[in-house]
């Protein structure tokens, strides 16, 4: 009982640190820790509660008085940072998918009741020569039920998602010009589904905010049918409207997305002969707003296909067009040398750790193969540097046109 206990507050823990523990290094504070940590403590006296019941401590007055203050104090200490905005957002900010919010909930539910009656409960039973009430132990059996409880709820959420994914997906494949305002106002009306069920929650889902912010199946799928519909495919250019229905996407729900070929479309209607500076680097080569590693294959291959009818005049491009386009694949051929040695030297180095532990002595072994398997988990693979090599002369081969 006692290590499936622990094993539960670890548990707790993790799902707690991997979406309260949200660092804004600009303005060097941690944010939502505070609640983290009261979260923890929470979880913790809960345990040390269990302890002390089955030791049957809380027997004596003076040990049932100590319980509940230290309990009411845990309690208005959680409250307390609950209620402050700041600690909130720091604390549910980067969830995934909602498992922070039902993981607080859910555990809460359990435990803040459970620590304050519990051991009036046994006070009163052993004063009275009874046993304590078999509540209780159902009690303690739920705090441990919490931790099966979530690995369910964890795998039935891939389920769901996929659904909303597919769903999405659906809707965003069926893009047709002058039609991306409905997909627009339906992205705009989705609401937040529960973690780990298909309800759905009364309040509608808010825009995504960074990398790390909550990622929503329908959203993903709807990114992804946009992009591979027949609509952005086209050479024909899009409307006014249109164009600025994707932005809107973009900046308020698909941010955190590489969108390559939305992106790579907005470019391409776009670009002018002459102004290939302006749409692909608009405030220089190193500065932000550079066009994307994503979009530059995605970017030739339309030039490789349409571009000499419609921005290359008289069958050639313009010189500065080239030389704008032969520096941003130069710059990324040599970022992914560089990345691929990287890659090579970490390879090599992770084949001498492998060869010395497998001498070291057995213990360290278990400890490096689980370090390993958990690293590999949680992205720890090889990313795999794509091949730049040929980039160059493809730029070198567009629309040379009669020499």
């Amino acid at each position: 009982m006692k290590r499936c206990l622990h094993q539960a507050f670890i548990l707790l823990a993790a799902c707690a640190f991997a979406s309260a523990a949200h660092a804004s290094y600009g303005q060097m504070r941690l944010d939502g820790i505070g609640f983290l940590l009261a979260f923890a403590l929470t979880v913790a006296y809960g345990l040390i509660v269990d302890l002390a019941l089955f030791a049957r401590i809380f027997r004596y007055r003076a040990a049932l008085v100590s319980g509940l203050i230290v309990a009411l104090v845990v309690i208005v200490l959680l409250v307390g940072l609950a209620a402050s905005p700041s600690e909130r957002a720091g604390f549910f900010k980067g969830a995934p998918g909602g498992e922070s919010l039902v993981v607080l909930l859910m555990t809460c539910a359990v435990f803040l009741p459970f620590i304050v009656i519990a051991p009036l409960a046994q006070y009163r039973a052993m004063r009275q020569g009874r046993r304590w009430p078999g509540w209780v132990t159902a009690g303690m059996a739920l705090q441990v039920a919490l931790l099966p409880g979530f690995v369910v709820l964890a795998n039935t959420e891939e389920h769901f998602w996929q659904q909303e994914y597919a769903a999405g997906q659906a809707v965003g494949r069926e893009a047709r010009a002058g039609g991306l305002g409905v997909i627009g106002e339906s992205a705009e009306q989705q609401h937040e589904r529960i973690w780990g069920t298909g309800w759905t929650s009364p309040w509608q889902q808010e825009p995504p905010s960074g990398y790390l912010a909550r990622r929503s199946g329908w959203i993903a799928g709807l990114e992804k049918g946009v992009g591979d519909s027949a609509l952005i495919a086209a050479n024909e250019p899009l409307s006014e409207a249109d164009r600025a229905v994707l932005r809107t996407l973009i900046e308020r729900h698909f941010a955190g997305y590489a969108t390559p070929h939305i992106q790579t479309k907005l470019i391409w209607d776009a670009l002018e002969p002459g102004d290939f500076v302006r749409q692909l680097v608009p405030h220089g080569l190193n500065e932000r707003g550079v066009v994307s590693e994503e979009v530059i294959p995605l970017l030739l291959e339309r030039l490789e296909a349409y571009g000499e009818a419609r921005l290359c005049p008289g069958g050639r491009m313009m010189d500065a067009d080239r030389a704008v386009l032969s520096q941003l694949v130069l710059a990324k051929v040599r970022d992914y040398d560089e990345a691929k040695q990287r890659e090579l030297k970490a390879e090599l180095e992770a084949k001498t750790r492998e060869r010395e532990m497998s001498e070291a002595p057995a213990p360290y072994r278990l400890i490096w193969k689980a370090a390993q398997a958990l690293g590999n988990a949680y992205g720890g693979q090889p990313v795999g540097v794509p091949d730049w090599s040929r980039y160059p002369q493809r730029v070198e081969r567009l629309c040379r046109g009669p020499q």
